[in-house]
């Protein structure tokens, strides 16, 4: 039998349709489009209410300086109460609506303007190139996406940092905050930028991670040992690793299942995509993460994402780039399972392609 957790399906023939171009490669209409920025909104939302009091502790341990104890959410929490841990949930919630939003609403229409389909990759550099290829428009699009999102949504990330720094109680209103950055030298426009470029860099970083992992994975995990269609046959070491191949998703009729997969199946494959999705963007982006938090939550002191860099290794030594690791990963796994799973479901109800 096959090791995963669905029962083998009957293996379709070269000849059927659905073997010929996998429903996950189909373009959405612009009306779908539309309605996946909506979702992807909603879902990056929920995230983001969830893991907001593990970022405001991952920018206060970011912060810390190197003689003092790092703090954890319980010391927030008795020491500011929930209202501390939320610190900034508004600004966060503008940023999911806007960077988030338009970091994975233009993702798939980025990829599929590249031709991110298993023919067309072939044509670039014959079979043996094809992973290579696909790979490469996946990352393409996921910089892309992640850079012209941050560069219009940095003000929302400078103000939410601005408020997770901040210890005064009781805590002061968004606009308090918004009117303080305004009235900086170069203003009312120009201080909210501040630490743009850093922004755009990890943006890049996280936006080709994540998708770009993220789809590879998914794509992996849907394979079947033995299936005519080469794009769809799981590579040999999967048959021997449990749960890493023929797991069903609502492109199912492309793999030749005879039902679609229960709501705990399909869940069950984006826990598994999402999970590997997060390690990979905390392992990736913790140096950018560090250097825009130390820009945003110090005004002038850093010339750019250089000195930054710089003045965090003198300071902390190189593993000061990854300081915060653990309550980074700690809001990115959580962030990316809620993210996905509430986001794949959205469009699995809507009727939308499977990502």
């Amino acid at each position: 039998g096959l090791l995963a957790g669905p029962r083998g399906p009957s293996v379709p023939s070269m000849s059927t349709p659905a073997a010929s171009k996998p429903a996950s490669f189909a373009r959405m209409t612009p009306r779908q489009q539309a309605l996946n920025f909506a979702l992807t909104g909603v879902a990056c939302s929920c995230a983001q209410t969830v893991v907001h009091p593990i970022e405001t502790t991952m920018v206060r341990q970011q912060l810390t300086p190197k003689a003092e104890k790092a703090p954890s959410p319980a010391a927030i929490f008795r020491s500011e109460g929930v209202q501390g841990l939320y610190r900034g949930i508004s600004a966060g919630i503008a940023r999911e609506s806007t960077y988030s939003t338009l970091r994975f609403g233009m993702y798939e229409p980025i990829r599929d303007a590249l031709h991110d389909h298993p023919a067309a990759n072939r044509a670039l550099l014959g079979p043996q190139g094809e992973s290579a290829v696909r790979v490469t428009k996946r990352v393409l699009a996921g910089c892309s996406a992640g850079g012209l999102a941050a560069a219009l949504a940095t003000p929302t990330d400078l103000v939410k940092i601005r408020m997770q720094r901040d210890t005064k109680l009781p805590v002061p209103s968004v606009i308090e905050y918004i009117r303080q950055i305004a009235s900086r030298p170069g203003g009312p426009i120009l201080p909210f930028y501040e630490g743009v470029s850093t922004t755009i860099t990890r943006a890049v970083v996280l936006g080709a991670t994540k998708m770009a992992v993220y789809n590879e994975i998914k794509d992996a995990l849907k394979r079947i040992p033995n299936h005519p269609n080469e794009s769809l046959r799981a590579r040999r070491w999967q048959r021997y690793v449990p749960f890493s191949h023929s797991w069903r998703d609502a492109d199912w009729q492309t793999f030749g299942w005879d039902k679609p997969p229960s709501t705990a199946e399909h869940m069950g494959l984006v826990f598994m995509t999402a999970f590997s999705a997060g390690l990979a963007i905390t392992i990736t982006t913790s140096p950018f993460t560090n250097a825009r938090t130390h820009i945003m939550a110090n005004p002038g002191k850093y010339s750019g994402l250089p000195a930054a860099l710089l003045g965090i290794v003198k300071t902390y030594g190189p593993q000061g780039l990854f300081r915060g690791f653990g309550a980074q990963w700690a809001r990115f796994g959580p962030y990316a399972l809620i993210q996905f799973i509430t986001w794949e479901q959205l469009r699995y109800a809507c009727g939308l392609p499977t990502i």
